[in-house]
């Protein structure tokens, strides 16, 4: 295929790889995260990294830049958010850099606003024309759909979250090396804890002191305009008007039937709108546990947001609802640990229930505390309920603030119940089954 020199290609690309000109211009990478990837440049396969926007994905690429750069020079950085290049196929980017430079190492940003790229980046790959290539994106549907039938057996998908709460007190120049801690740097943290319930874990608004809540709203703004409306040319109002309601009901059950009523929209309208936000990584639902697919399916689910600051900013009453945050920043980090979790509900609900193959492996409850004797009632009820059904003897109650520990006997069997700070857990305060 023959290609003219195209000036405003050329120009991007000198714009975004500045270490062509010599010195790696720092400021590019962010503060330490918990993801290491250089050990993946070890293997051949694609490297694609997913995530939300905002959550680091560009940071993270350029860290790995860093790294390569110690060692090799044939290496281009394409981002797709920039205005020029997204007019482009990357076929004619690329072949336009070759033109005058060769390419060892690829990275490319954005990949879902790029024009036929999983065609391109399979026949780089299979010609091993690169030796290393990298790609991110912010839309689950437009990356999986493609590479998980032109890219199955060559990809290696990594999935980038907000900060976790170890990140976040890091970013806050505290560093825990082990638990517990003196009285004085549980307070300092626990005062952390509260910011991170409220304010959330993207990166940049954690690294902000004022107009926190300014740069949410505008970020819950990109998620409904550029992720969904521009993408799928659907109703803004009501598309906004979901995504408010299930903020505000987060880590609450619900069904599209009630939303449909409650929205005065069809069915398969809150339908589409629901997967639209979940590729865009926006909210997740959690299906009730059943052996059966089919009845799992068709249950009654839970709702989650990316990120506990964002719901709070945009809903009437999440932030109001301590328990709920609480429950919804313990479900983001068992997403971050990767566990198949699930919720119980029979007589009685257990919050989150954990999968490991065949087996239920713990169950977990979240509240605020046990100070009121129903409350505790009901937590203890749902917890035990779930441990028996799954033959486990040892379930967690993660609270605000308790700790402690209960041994409960039933028809001769002995349950024991640990009950564990939200923040010392996320810490690593106990064993993660």
């Amino acid at each position: 295929m023959e290609f003219c020199m195209n000036p405003e290609i050329r120009q991007a690309l000198s714009d975004w790889n500045p270490w062509d000109k010599g010195e790696f211009p720092m400021n590019l990478l962010g503060l330490n995260r918990d993801y290491d990837l250089t050990p993946y440049l070890q293997a051949p396969e694609i490297k694609i990294i997913e995530g939300a926007r905002r959550v680091g994905k560009s940071t993270l690429l350029y860290e790995v830049i860093h790294h390569v750069l110690k060692n090799h020079k044939n290496l281009l950085y394409v981002n797709f958010e920039d205005e020029i290049l997204k007019k482009y196929s990357l076929s004619e980017i690329i072949y336009e850099h070759l033109e005058h430079a060769n390419i060892d190492y690829l990275f490319v940003d954005e990949i879902q606003s790029c024009i036929d790229w999983v065609q391109f980046i399979r026949k780089m790959y299979d010609r091993k024309e690169i030796k290393q290539i990298w790609v991110s994106g912010s839309n689950a549907s437009l990356i999986k759909a493609e590479y998980a039938t032109l890219l199955t057996g060559r990809n290696l998908p990594i999935h980038i979250f907000p900060l976790s709460f170890h990140e976040f007190l890091t970013f806050k120049s505290i560093l825990i090396e082990s638990l517990p801690v003196s009285k004085k740097e549980q307070a300092k943290i626990i005062g952390f804890f509260t910011e991170y319930m409220e304010y959330g874990a993207f990166p940049a608004v954690v690294n902000r002191d004022t107009f926190k809540k300014e740069i949410l709203l505008a970020y819950f703004e990109d998620f409904i305009y550029k992720d969904i409306v521009a993408r799928h040319n659907v109703n803004a109002l009501k598309v906004k008007e979901l995504a408010i309601y299930l903020a505000t009901n987060s880590a609450k059950l619900f069904s599209y039937r009630k939303i449909a009523m409650i929205l005065q929209c069809h069915l398969n309208t809150v339908s589409d709108y629901l997967s639209y936000f979940k590729e865009a990584f926006l909210f997740e639902e959690l299906h009730k546990h059943d052996f059966s697919l089919t009845k799992k399916l068709s249950h009654d689910k839970k709702i989650y947001c990316l990120d506990t600051g964002l719901a709070a900013c945009v809903s009437f009453r999440f932030s109001e609802d301590k328990g709920r945050i609480l429950e919804n920043i313990v479900y983001c980090e068992l997403r971050r640990r990767r566990h198949e979790i699930y919720f119980h509900k029979q007589n009685h609900e257990c919050d989150f229930i954990i999968k490991q193959e065949l087996c239920i492996t713990q169950a977990i409850q979240v509240c605020v505390n046990l100070e009121d004797p129903e409350t505790k009632k009901r937590e203890m009820n749902g917890l035990l309920e779930a441990m028996q059904s799954y033959r486990l003897n040892r379930g967690v109650i993660l609270t605000y603030m308790e700790e402690g520990e209960e041994s409960i006997v039933l028809n001769s069997e002995k349950f024991a119940i640990k009950i564990v700070p939200v923040w010392q857990w996320l810490l690593g305060g106990i064993a993660d089954a």
